[in-house]
């Protein structure tokens, strides 16, 4: 429990997930961190799922690719719960998320998106669709 609270804590004491502009027109770096504990496994977490966006001349079309890292995870696979030091080792490499997004109205997104594993060196299946917010 006191792993999960230090974890939370550190979590806080970062900044908050916020978009930040880069100097390009249109790009901007969106990270996330996240700080949790699975209950049934009985396990701590610690995430960061940095995301670089461009959306050109602040139109409809959005492009992504972002890469959820595992920083902290007791009983992680690798052995060490610092997870973060074995990012590149075979298996533990991270995967690769890219997409796009396409605003039709306030509430309805077209998008496409895939991903690829740097473990595996497969790309997954390629998603399309359309979303609606309500």
């Amino acid at each position: 429990m006191r792993t999960i609270v230090l974890a939370m804590v550190a979590a806080m004491a970062a900044t908050s997930a916020t978009a930040m502009d880069l100097p390009v027109p249109g790009l901007s770096l969106n990270t996330e961190l996240k700080a949790f504990h699975k209950v049934d496994a009985e396990t701590n977490h610690i995430t960061i799922e940095p995301e670089l966006r461009m959306t050109p001349a602040d139109g409809p079309l959005s492009i992504w690719a972002e890469s959820p890292l595992t920083i902290y995870e007791t009983d992680h696979a690798s052995g060490d719960d610092f997870a973060i030091q074995n990012v590149w080792e075979d298996g533990y490499k991270p995967v690769l998320e890219l997409g796009v997004d396409y605003t039709i109205n306030a509430n309805t997104m077209a998008y496409a998106e895939t991903s690829y594993s740097f473990n595996t060196e497969d790309r997954a299946e390629i998603e399309v669709g359309v979303s609606f917010n309500f």
